[in-house]
């Protein structure tokens, strides 16, 4: 949607352009509010970012503060914005060592490299194996084991009914475990 678009519709009708807005933008702002939050928020402190940002996104259109045209840029920015400060308020009462400590050298590293390339790469060839199964099975996979929705939540993103939902969760995953038995990967 471009911001001309909405700007007629936000003066024709609010509630539709909030909605039109909303379905359009939804899993761009919940990807990288999800991308922020996931290492310290529960999944109610990134539903809660992500009301926040469309609360700030509709609020900045309707009082006319928005003069940009780039209305994905402007979301963009706002989504990070929220999210940093979030993220802020949430990890600020967590224990950080300093690198700067003289005993942070002698702390070790659970983190074992290998292990972790070798699973950036199985990370990435399963992605690829998931689009690979095309649309809608690819979105409903990931909404579902990457984002943890329930089949209602995910028909509210793909036009299909959570029955439907569920039946091509079941089959996209035989697929999918085939198609990771033929490069060699177990689950």
């Amino acid at each position: 949607m471009k911001h001309s678009e909405y700007r007629k519709l936000l003066e024709n009708d609010k509630s539709a352009a909030q909605r039109a807005l909303f379905r359009d933008y939804l899993n761009y702002v919940y990807t990288i509010v999800f991308n922020r939050l996931r290492s310290c928020g529960s999944r109610e402190d990134i539903d809660e970012c992500v009301s926040d940002v469309f609360t700030d996104v509709f609020a900045s259109y309707e009082n006319k503060s928005n003069k940009t045209d780039d209305m994905k840029g402007f979301i963009l920015t706002v989504a990070l914005r929220k999210a940093a400060a979030y993220y802020h308020r949430l990890c600020r009462n967590k224990t950080v060592a300093s690198l700067d400590d003289e005993t942070a050298k002698d702390v070790p590293s659970e983190e074992d490299i290998s292990v972790a390339a070798e699973q950036s790469e199985t990370r990435k060839l399963l992605l690829r194996l998931i689009e690979s199964l095309g649309e809608p099975d690819a979105t409903i996979i990931i909404q579902k084991y990457y984002y943890g929705r329930n089949s209602r939540e995910i028909s509210e993103i793909v036009p299909l009914s959570p029955a439907m939902i569920r039946v091509r969760s079941s089959r996209a995953l035989k697929k999918l475990r085939k198609l990771l038995a033929d490069n060699d990967i177990s689950i």
